[in-house]
């Protein structure tokens, strides 16, 4: 036999038949069967592939692929050698429903029902298989359902619902989801991995969660997304709005947007957000240089502006709201400073704690935006120490020191309000006297003069009985201010916040209202006071007398005395003379001379 004969009979000798390539692609797929059962995926994959290279034409291989690559979520690449499977075998039940599982996680609801429909007609008569069929159908219908409510809640802006509508979609894809029902959330999927759901619908829910500012979880979706596709525009575009709304690296906001662009010319989306942030932080931009030049009426207006064209209610308000609070207040237009601060914490809050409505203070003090927290109770607080609210004032510097309690100059304001707060409860001797706290003892002395005269009982002859006892009380109150604020040391005592009353000084003068009884003696004391230091002018007693230098009631005229009783600080009784030249009390002193007397 020659060589070229050998050689011919080596090479038929060497063909591998048909029978034996099947026997050689099955001993792979037990391999590749036995990789399986132990949950080695990958390499059973592997196997599966060398089984689907040596017999392409038998769509076992291809099944049983694709129940691997199920197991590593590998839904596309799955669902396309089911088809091919189905092709190349002819209907499977087993391979149907593969399909369908596989169609489902992609979010192709249409063509699984397709598949499905198809599948059943074929398998008439047969009941198990039917059967299996229709509770498949079932699952698609239902989950189909869950979408179509979602997509129609979303177009009517009800996107808690909407939320709530994809998660049960969700759940009925996958049923190992473990949905919870945590109050501070809105979802029921908060920290799972959605990766074995369709990308579609995870981009629905981040816009959803967006809306019902649940910001955190939807920055986890758009992460989750671009981890395995860097390139989806959509997610981008997501991932932008959320760091703009959480004020978080502004300055990143227009380059990814940008970015998605370049991805996906025709997003609309990401082109219309990109012109709204560079529009408002124009307008912000604006109204910071305003503030920082002390032009303050312009910062609020471009504030306002800002404000009024913000759809977004974001980080970034709250921040304007701070600034247009802190303008207002070198305004002098505290209500309104204090109100832009309320509305900013209570953004601030929403944002920040989603679904609990009592965040502690460890809770803010732990939050990234602790600081602007902090600085919003401080603006209000200084607010309401403007315009004497000092409880409203001690509650919010109580919860700046509780976010920053080593910052001794908040504790040192916060006692101040305290005090002021006590001091508010009582009588407030200052506000009675119409002084400013720290006023000099002659704008006290001058101030209790002005204020005697205004309320002396002599003037309340045409009052009503009504208009009379609120004279009475005003009487009252202003000797009782003068014995504390006249005494240095019970001054000293009221201005540290001590409780210092000065009713006990006037409790038993008599009121000039029918009133008596009390320390006779003392008004003389302080009358003759008054007259060595040429206080000003008392008016006549009821019959019509001068008087003149006294601020206790005391009237000089002609004749012999008569007396009317008056209540003033320090005496029990206090006199008003009148009658014919002259008339005065034996001991009393005389006016200095060249006097000047005044009416009331």
């Amino acid at each position: 036999m020659t060589a070229d004969m050998m050689e011919e009979v080596i090479d038929l000798t060497g063909e591998e038949t048909d029978y034996e390539r099947i026997q050689r692609a099955e001993a792979v797929k037990a391999r590749a069967n036995e990789l399986y059962k132990k949950g080695d995926y990958r390499e059973a994959v592997n196997l599966y592939s060398e089984a689907v290279d040596i017999a392409p034409t038998s769509g076992v291989y291809y099944a049983n692929r694709a129940a691997a690559l199920m197991n590593m979520r590998r839904y596309r690449d799955a669902s396309n050698d089911c088809k091919r499977a189905l092709e190349l075998d002819g209907p499977s039940v087993k391979v149907v429903l593969r399909a369908s599982k596989c169609l489902m996680h992609l979010g192709q609801l249409d063509e699984a029902t397709t598949l499905l429909k198809h599948a059943q007609a074929q398998a008439l008569g047969n009941t198990i298989t039917v059967s299996q069929l229709d509770r498949e159908l079932g699952s698609v219908a239902k989950a189909e359902s869950f979408i179509t409510q979602a997509t129609r809640l979303m177009k009517r802006s009800q996107y808690k619902e909407a939320l709530i509508q994809l998660e049960m979609a969700m759940i009925t894809v996958d049923p190992s989801l473990r949905s919870s029902s945590s109050a501070a959330s809105s979802s029921r999927l908060v920290g799972l991995s959605l990766d074995t759901i369709a990308v579609r619908w995870r981009l629905l829910r981040a816009e959803c969660l967006v809306e019902v500012r649940e910001l955190d979880e939807a920055a986890s979706v758009t992460t989750s997304i671009l981890t395995a596709d860097n390139t989806n525009a959509d997610a981008i575009a997501i991932r932008a709005r959320v760091m703009y709304l959480q004020d978080s690296k502004p300055e990143n906001i227009p380059k990814l947007l940008a970015q998605a662009l370049s991805f996906d010319p025709d997003n609309t989306k990401a082109r219309d957000f990109l012109r709204k942030v560079k529009r408002m932080e124009a307008v912000k931009a604006e109204g910071n240089e305003a503030f920082k030049t002390g032009r303050y009426t312009e910062a609020v207006e471009a504030y306002t502006r800002y404000l009024a064209d913000d759809d977004e209610s974001g980080v970034g308000r709250a921040k304007v709201l701070s600034n247009r609070a802190t303008a207002r207040s070198k305004l002098s237009q505290f209500e309104l400073a204090a109100a832009d601060a309320t509305i900013a914490l209570d953004l601030l809050e929403n944002l920040t704690f989603p679904g609990n409505e009592h965040p502690t203070p460890a809770d803010m003090r732990s939050s990234p935006n602790s600081s602007l927290f902090s600085k919003l109770y401080l603006r209000r607080a200084d607010c309401y120490m403007k315009v004497e609210k000092y409880e409203e004032a001690v509650r919010d510097y109580t919860a700046a020191e509780q976010l920053d309690p080593q910052n001794g100059e908040i504790s040192r304001a916060l006692r101040n309000a305290q005090n002021l707060h006590r001091q508010s409860k009582r009588k407030d001797y200052y506000k009675i006297m119409g002084i400013e706290r720290g006023a000099s003892e002659s704008e006290i002395k001058k101030a209790y003069r002005k204020a005697a005269l205004q309320y002396h009982p002599d003037k309340s002859a045409g009052l009503s009985e009504e208009e009379k006892l609120v004279a009475e009380g005003k009487f009252k109150e202003i000797g009782e201010a003068y014995t504390v604020l006249s005494d240095p040391r019970k001054k000293e005592m009221f201005d540290n916040g001590m409780d210092i009353d000065g009713s006990s000084a006037s409790d038993g003068m008599s009121s000039g209202f029918g009133g008596h009884g009390g320390h006779p003696g003392q008004m003389d004391d302080i009358l003759r006071m008054f007259f060595q230091q040429g206080g000003g002018g008392m008016g006549g007693g009821m019959g019509g007398g001068m008087g003149g230098g006294m601020p206790h009631g005391f009237g000089y005229g002609g004749g012999q005395p008569e007396f009317h009783q008056h209540s003033q600080p320090g005496f029990g009784h206090s006199h008003s003379f009148r009658g014919g030249a002259g008339g005065r009390r034996p001991g009393q002193q005389r006016p200095p001379p060249g006097y000047t007397y005044s009416q009331f």
